[in-house]
């Protein structure tokens, strides 16, 4: 049976994990996917009845025009007190879960450092080896970028990755990537930084791991 590959991640129609094609997307996508369901659950569980009620008790001539006084119970005030609280509570800890997943590099992540400067990128690899606007990684292995700027503020925007990080000048940001499948992919600066900005590309180069090993090695 074939298996086809996500951009984003998921499960496939006949129950398999789909491999996502690039991390952290998931993570985003699924924190996406909870905070939607749970916000038209609320919206259905609020405008259903409060449609019904409009409809039901809706002015008539000569029904009801003289209305009536209803109090509540301590009931239905603990229940529309703690039913959201333990929403909130359960959305505040799924999001602090999945965001320190997608901003926390694996262990085994390589390590390497990304200048950016009007209007490109440099690359350095932990061997000493550079690059410029090309960013060669293997794939399967998990990339820890380590941002910094020569100049203005510029952002390393990967959008297949679904992740962004601002590089500063005069400080060492960081963000992390991990493609699973070859090919090229997109790469761009997102903050605004001058007169070529929508200029300022790079592409990610992802490659076997004898390839990556073998162009490592090549002189720079």
């Amino acid at each position: 049976m074939q298996t086809l590959t996500l951009a984003s991640g998921g499960v496939l129609a006949g129950g398999a994990p789909a491999t996502p094609l690039a991390l952290p997307a998931p993570y985003w996508d699924q924190m996406f996917s909870i905070w939607l369901i749970v916000a038209v659950g609320i919206y259905l569980i609020v405008a259903l009845p409060m449609f019904y009620f409009l409809f039901r008790y809706r002015y008539r001539k000569g029904v009801n025009e003289t209305g009536a006084i209803e109090e509540g119970g301590p009931g239905i005030e603990v229940l529309w007190t703690v039913i959201p609280l333990i929403i909130v509570i359960y959305l505040a800890m799924q999001s602090l879960t999945l965001y320190t997943r997608q901003r926390t590099p694996p262990p085994d992540s390589l390590p390497v450092k990304v200048e950016g400067m009007m209007w490109g990128w440099n690359f350095e690899y932990p061997n000493g080896k550079k690059s410029t606007t090309d960013l060669y990684v293997p794939v399967g292995k998990p990339v820890k970028l380590l941002l910094t700027s020569r100049d203005v503020i510029h952002a390393f925007h990967i959008p297949d990755a679904k992740t962004m990080e601002d590089a500063v000048p005069g400080r060492v940001t960081h963000m992390w990537f991990q493609f699973n499948k070859t090919g090229d992919y997109r790469a761009f600066c997102r903050e605004y930084c001058g007169t070529a900005h929508a200029y300022m590309l790079a592409t990610i180069k992802v490659v076997t791991p004898e390839e990556f090993e073998q162009w490592l090695k090549q002189p720079g």
